[in-house]
């Protein structure tokens, strides 16, 4: 089974390929715009978990699921798809997580009037539950995902003491078979026009990654994936203690830091409630004013 996955992927590495081919480095910046999705919240009852070294002990800590709508030129990319739609049922209590989804994203980007086929990409920072619970509800958009993360979901085994769910894939990732799969490997421009970069941070699981993001108006931004959860936890650089590799966490967290600096980036830590306060929405007082089929003209604020 696992050699047959692996055999996909060699066979996929064309196509890959072939649609990073579409852009140049030369290729003229896109218009890019960003927004935050409510994308569920929980409290860590027991916050000691978040560092391998033992801090925390006795401390709780209440973060947020974000998804982030991103508008580049005339397509729509969703970062992080967030949690599962069991959590709507929620709080849902699992060991010393308290979890609960409030909308689906569906329902939130149908405010927009756009529907789940208006999206065109869907790129996860890796494949943890809280990050890729909706990936089925946009069926026919390309999923972009690193090589090795797809690598770490076909270990069933080992996956699912990380919090990894492959289930939540299936309407991409099937046993041997990927439909609408972009298959990347580490640092990559996405569009060849330096608007959208993967940066791969792995450690929190093989083929975790971050999104660098120039914004028009705004610079340049760092989407977090789960490199770090809350602003202490990025200030003292701390391992969760189910992270797959404490040293590579290490070290890319350091790279990222690189990155922010060489950049001048402001990092946004996606499970950090502050951080994504200061964010625009997509929807409220952008109703209305998003490209779509009537021809309205795209949102202008928050850019």
């Amino acid at each position: 089974m696992m050699k047959r996955f692996f055999s996909a992927l060699a066979a996929f590495s064309f196509a890959a390929l072939s649609f990073a081919a579409g852009g140049t480095a030369s290729a003229a910046p896109s218009d890019v715009r960003m927004y935050r999705l409510d994308c569920g919240h929980m409290t860590l009852g027991d916050l000691s978990v978040m560092s391998d070294e033992g801090l925390y002990k006795n401390r709780s800590y209440d973060i947020v699921m974000s998804c982030y709508l991103i508008k580049h030129g005339n397509d729509w990319v969703l970062w992080d798809t967030g949690l599962p739609k069991k959590y709507l049922a929620g709080p849902i209590t699992e060991g010393s997580f308290t979890t609960k989804l409030d909308r689906t994203i569906v329902d939130q980007i149908g405010e927009l009037g756009l529907r789940p086929d208006d999206i065109k990409y869907v790129a996860v920072s890796h494949s943890h539950f809280d990050h890729s619970g909706q990936v089925d509800d946009f069926p026919n958009a390309t999923l972009i995902i690193q090589r090795a993360e797809l690598e770490a979901m076909a270990d069933t085994e080992r996956a699912s003491s990380h919090y990894i769910v492959g289930e939540l894939f299936s309407s991409h990732v099937s046993g041997k078979d990927l439909k609408r799969v972009r298959v990347v490997d580490g640092d990559v421009d996405l569009f060849g026009d330096g608007t959208l970069t993967t940066i791969q941070t792995p450690g929190h699981t093989p083929g975790s990654m971050a999104l660098l993001l120039k914004l028009d108006n705004a610079g340049y931004h760092v989407l977090s994936g789960d490199q770090w959860h809350f602003r202490e936890n990025y200030e003292r650089h701390q391992v969760p203690t189910w992270n797959y590799d404490h040293d590579e966490t290490i070290a890319s967290g350091k790279k990222l830091d690189a990155v922010i600096a060489r950049t001048h980036a402001k990092l946004i830590i996606q499970h950090e409630p502050a951080d994504n306060k200061k964010l625009p929405t997509a929807y409220g007082q952008e109703r209305g004013r998003v490209e779509g089929r009537a021809g309205a003209e795209g949102p202008k604020e928050g850019r």
